[in-house]
């Protein structure tokens, strides 16, 4: 509002250098993202589902360019579901998806090809019209899927260009050949997903402190209503997991003890002998230590090629039945980071149980150990 009158500055947009600096800030945690763009469109011989006030100048229809139809909001809510042929991907070029009942009209199917051209929806005196009277861009685009609208609620006032059933998904550069869009700036909606929710709070923090965007003409909307009904049952398992790995991890040093101590101890005749020969205790129980590692070491390596490759099942069963989700990470696959850490921290737990089981006997003298084998 200016001075109690609405006025506009025209639409905002934005570039795909913002757009890069957001990826940026998400880093790794970014699984794909998505931009979107609307226009409309005419097609030779193509006849669109009449709407309100329906005639020749204003038999149009609209087009969302996206780089991954799979992605976009009807198809995740699964108002809309792709029936034949497949989803747009970003490596695609003059492909489009259009609606079953679009396709049946017009007797299409998929790899048809059909050509389009530049079209603007206007009003002239309450007659719908296409304000772009000369046509000077043509593409010639390829139907690469249909799709099928499951709950139609279209409203019976809209003109042609606005039925449901007349929106077309194509790939992103079929605005910009249609003199519709400038390459690398954005009107519609950029949506970015993450591989894991709990950290999405603080990737908006971050996002929000990029000053190429104007943070007074945008909005970041966030969505995270499917891991919100289950963040407490995770926030439980984490828990419970943390607890039995910390139990875990105690138990298995206090038995590697006692399998060590007991071990160490049935070898006593071994150090008398080794001692009596003029090796250093230091000697021995490096020896004890190196046996104790290549069997730590191997052990190790084992668990990892066993784990490794049934990582991905455990994590399906056990989260992909709460979250119902396509995009999502994969949270029993430790990183190279986690591998290192877990085995140094074992090595230091063996190394310090080999100190304190072969302090019993190394303590001793070799006439007393020589006495305990008689």
């Amino acid at each position: 509002m200016d001075n109690g009158q609405v006025s506009s500055k025209g639409t905002p947009t934005i570039d795909e250098q913002s757009i890069q600096r957001v990826i940026s800030a998400v880093g790794k945690e970014l699984k794909c993202y998505n931009t979107e763009h609307s226009g409309y469109v005419k097609g030779e011989k193509l006849t669109f589902l009449a709407g309100a006030g329906h005639n020749e100048e204003s038999n149009m229809g609209t087009v969302k360019a996206v780089r991954d139809s799979s992605l976009c909001q009807n198809f995740l809510d699964e108002e809309y579901e792709l029936s034949v042929g497949e989803h747009i991907k970003p490596e695609d070029k003059d492909k489009i998806l259009i609606s079953e009942a679009l396709a049946k009209q017009n007797h299409l199917s998929v790899g048809d090809k059909i050509t389009l051209t530049h079209a603007k929806l206007g009003s002239d005196k309450g007659v719908y019209t296409d304000l772009i009277k000369e046509k000077s861009a043509y593409e010639t685009v390829e139907i690469k899927g249909i799709y099928q609208i499951k709950n139609n609620s279209d409203n019976a006032l809209n003109p042609t260009a606005k039925k449901v059933e007349n929106l077309l998904f194509s790939d992103s550069q079929l605005l910009i050949n249609l003199k519709e869009q400038t390459q690398g700036i954005y009107e519609g909606e950029i949506s970015f997903f993450i591989a894991d929710p709990l950290h999405l709070d603080k990737m908006v923090t971050e996002i929000k402190d990029i000053a190429s965007i104007d943070w007074k003409n945008h909005i970041v909307n966030t969505n995270d209503f499917k891991y919100s009904k289950i963040a407490e049952q995770l926030q439980s398992m984490q828990k419970v997991v943390i607890a039995l790995t910390i139990i875990t991890s105690i138990l298995g040093l206090v038995v590697l003890m006692l399998i060590l101590t007991l071990r160490i101890r049935g070898r006593i005749q071994e150090a008398g002998i080794l001692l009596a020969i003029g090796k250093t205790k230091q000697q021995i129980i490096g020896q004890f230590l190196l046996e104790a590692m290549i069997l730590l070491s191997l052990g190790f390596l084992l668990s990892t090629i066993i784990f490794l490759p049934l990582a991905d099942t455990f994590n399906s069963f056990l989260f992909d039945s709460i979250t119902q989700a396509t995009v999502h990470k994969n949270y029993l696959q430790p990183d190279f980071l986690h591998f290192a850490i877990l085995f140094v921290l074992e090595s230091l737990g063996t190394f310090v149980t080999v100190l304190v089981c072969s302090g019993a006997i190394l303590s001793l003298k070799p006439k007393e150990i020589l006495t305990k084998m008689s």
